[in-house]
């Protein structure tokens, strides 16, 4: 039962109530930039262009920060990278301690000026230390370790546990023979060894040479080859203004595909697109098949669920309307099917970088689109923030800006500190449960507070038995939020480090137990007796690595259907799926007990 497909769970989750959510007061924010530590030139008052990953990244339980940053606009001007490392919530420059090796004579790491334009972060070699890996543009006559992009190895702790920080690697990278112009890339196992590989998609402007888009494949140990010719077609890679990146499963075969978006038409393209290479599941790391679900103007795409029923949608920021599509199952040929591109509210023109995240906690995934254009002088408008008010599993979804006395988009927020975003990074950043927010704009960084859970106890539980690593070599982890008293109904449930983009479900049970490799699991479930599965809340990972759900205490799922009651102690699990050299499998998180009162 545990390792059921994905077609399992996706039917589960239909066959559950509907969960709405049409409260349209939702989420509020405070503004703390107190909690930015740091120069002011790079932070508080940073001019510069400035794009964002965030991930654990010394493996103390509290999300750190990147931000790569360049001259704005398509224009030459290096600048230095910033690392915020989590200091008990506070984001803290470390760049100078933790980021500034390098294994080039001269070269400072972090502190060596670059045009990166984008930046993710991910376990290259699998030694259960995330790494990051920056995309280099506009690096016209420099040397390969400034003009290409880099990678940053995350060297682990000493013997006293103390963290080494990140190491800029040149190797790492193939040397392309010219300089590349990459806006965006993406990270994922496209060949099926357990190890992710980097897609970069390129911009060609009128002197460059044109690389088009570059796959790279990991060799197992962390160094990239570039087999792009060899393992997709020329209309595949064909890019004349790529910016982003995404590599996930798009049509639920098991195996992660390629979506991109190119803003100009080119030679042998027809227009600005989206395009999606479908890898190819009996040849796995092969791309044969490929379709083009949206032409419009995009500027940025990025996936997620929005209606809950398992299947990955798209967001898309346009330099018209932005749009978004919703997953509508598959043709006859295996390509994923959509829905119309569905529009907003509320849209004032060109929309840049996007993503999807729970921001009021209920389940639903929101919408985030900033506005500033990577290509031309432009911070005029501002981010815009849509409310997911949910609907039936599986249906139609409303995504809607709301606004009201002394607001716009979410509480907390006017219109003016929305304006000329450049990025934004949505994370827990104090380890309360919900998503707070780090907003980069044309004329500094602002960090904002999420209300859902202030106030409250905060992370409540203790986690017991330990998870066995998964295919990002971490152990999965369970979270608990909000109040121990079982009648105030207030408790959510995090799954975290875990591989991005795969689905998964808790599992909750009174006992605690140690079942190894259950159904051919390559985790084991900490859990025994009679276990209550919230297939209703079925989630996918996404770029993030983590989901979550809200428990009704007032009535775990089936087959216990029994409340909470003050004294028991019940205990959580998660269950995701995982591909494993090449093999799709499942794991676990540790657990989690809770004690009510």
């Amino acid at each position: 039962m545990l390792q059921a497909t994905r077609t399992l769970l996706i039917a589960a989750a239909l066959t559950g109530a509907a969960q709405a959510q049409n409260n349209i007061n939702w989420v509020e924010f405070h503004q703390d930039d107190s909690l930015l530590s740091g120069s002011g030139s790079t932070l508080l008052n940073d001019s510069q262009e400035k794009d964002y990953a965030w991930g654990d990244l010394d493996g103390d339980g509290w999300i750190d920060m990147v931000i790569v940053r360049k001259q704005p606009y398509t224009t030459s001007g290096p600048y230095p990278n910033v690392l915020l490392m989590n200091e008990g919530g506070v984001l803290t420059d470390r760049t100078a301690q933790y980021a500034a090796s390098s294994d080039v004579a001269g070269d400072n790491g972090f502190l060596t000026p670059t045009n990166d334009r984008d930046v993710v972060i991910v376990d290259v070699d699998l030694d259960g230390w995330d790494d990051v890996v920056t995309s280099a543009a506009i690096g016209t006559s420099s040397p390969k370790h400034i003009s290409h992009p880099r990678v940053y190895i995350n060297r682990g702790n000493d013997g006293a546990g103390n963290w080494l920080g990140l190491r800029f690697e040149n190797a790492r990278i193939p040397d392309f023979g010219t300089f590349p112009n990459f806006c965006g890339v993406g990270f994922g196992d496209l060949t099926g060894d357990g190890y992710p590989d980097l897609y970069f998609v390129h911009y060609q402007q009128a002197a460059d040479v044109d690389l088009d888009d570059r796959l790279l494949i990991n060799d197992g140990n962390g160094f990239f080859s570039d087999e792009s010719s060899s393992r997709m077609t020329n209309t595949m890679l064909d890019s004349s203004f790529g910016v982003s990146a995404v590599i996930a499963d798009m049509n639920g075969d098991g195996v992660l595909d390629v979506l991109k978006d190119t803003a100009l038409g080119s030679t042998g393209a027809t227009g600005p697109k989206l395009l999606i290479s479908y890898n190819d599941p009996g040849n796995e790391g092969f791309f044969t098949l490929y379709d083009e679900p949206y032409f419009g103007a995009p500027y940025h795409a990025n996936v997620g669920d929005l209606n809950n029923d398992g299947k990955l949608d798209i967001v898309l920021s346009d330099d018209g309307a932005d749009r978004y599509m919703l997953n509508q199952g598959n043709d006859q040929f295996g390509r994923a099917t959509w829905s119309s591109a569905l529009s907003f509210n509320l849209d004032d023109g060109f929309g840049s970088n996007n993503l999807m995240a729970d921001l009021d906690m209920d389940g639903w995934n929101d919408i985030l689109i900033c506005d500033v254009d990577v290509d031309i002088p432009s911070c005029g408008r501002r981010l815009h923030i849509y409310h997911n008010r949910g609907g039936a599993v599986g249906g139609t979804v409303s995504m809607h800006e709301e606004s009201g006395s002394g607001f716009t988009g979410i509480r907390g927020l006017t219109s003016s500190q929305m304006s000329g975003t450049h990025d934004v990074a949505v994370f827990d950043i104090d380890r309360d449960g919900d998503n707070d927010l780090v907003i980069g704009r044309c004329n500094g960084t602002d960090l904002w507070i999420n209300d859902t859970f202030t106030g409250g106890p905060g992370p409540i539980g203790t986690n017991y038995c330990t998870a066995v690593n998964n295919s990002v070599g971490l152990a999965g982890l369970a979270s608990g939020f909000g109040s121990l008293i079982a009648s105030d109904n207030d408790v959510s449930l995090t799954a975290s480090n875990l591989p991005n983009s795969q689905f998964g479900y808790f599992v909750c049970s009174a006992t605690q137990g140690l079942i190894i490799n259950p159904g051919g699991s390559s985790g084991n479930l900490c859990l025994s007796g009679s276990m209550g599965r919230f297939i209703n809340q079925v989630k996918n990972s996404g770029s993030t690595g983590a989901f979550s759900i809200t428990v009704d205490t007032n009535g775990l799922p089936a087959p216990l259907n029994t409340a909470v009651l003050p004294g028991s102690t019940w205990n959580f699990v998660a269950w995701y799926r995982d591909v494993v050299l090449g093999t799709t499998t499942s794991n676990f998180t540790n657990g989690l007990s809770i004690t009510f009162m």
